[in-house]
């Protein structure tokens, strides 16, 4: 035998390719949930609660990248800590998330 694989049918190329879709918005999302705002224990200081939709919006989905729309900015008690949490959500491909934002010391006057 010389070992060589039978090319796949353009179902199966379609389906190979649906699944490592899946497999990569995963992956991104896991990797958003680590970077700053991603959870509770890694909030986005800012210094004004007027910030926390402003910058959730400059945020890019995590899923496809695309642009968010804010759909609740709460204030609640995580633990200990006090924390704004902008909920998103994407038109484009529907992934939800939450970013979580901490308020900091403000600049002196």
């Amino acid at each position: 035998m010389t070992g060589k694989k039978k090319p796949l049918s353009a179902r199966a190329q379609r389906r190979e390719a649906e699944r490592d879709a899946v497999k990569l918005a995963r992956d991104r999302e896991r990797l958003a949930s680590l970077e700053p705002g991603g959870s509770p224990e890694r909030p986005i200081v800012i210094t004004s609660a007027s910030e926390v939709e402003v910058a959730a919006r400059g945020m890019p989905c995590a899923r496809c990248s695309g642009e968010v729309r804010v759909d609740e900015h709460l204030a609640e008690t995580v633990g200990t800590s006090r924390l704004r949490i902008a909920r998103v959500v994407c038109p484009a491909c529907g992934a939800r998330r939450s970013i979580y934002f901490r308020l900091g010391a403000g600049l002196p006057n």
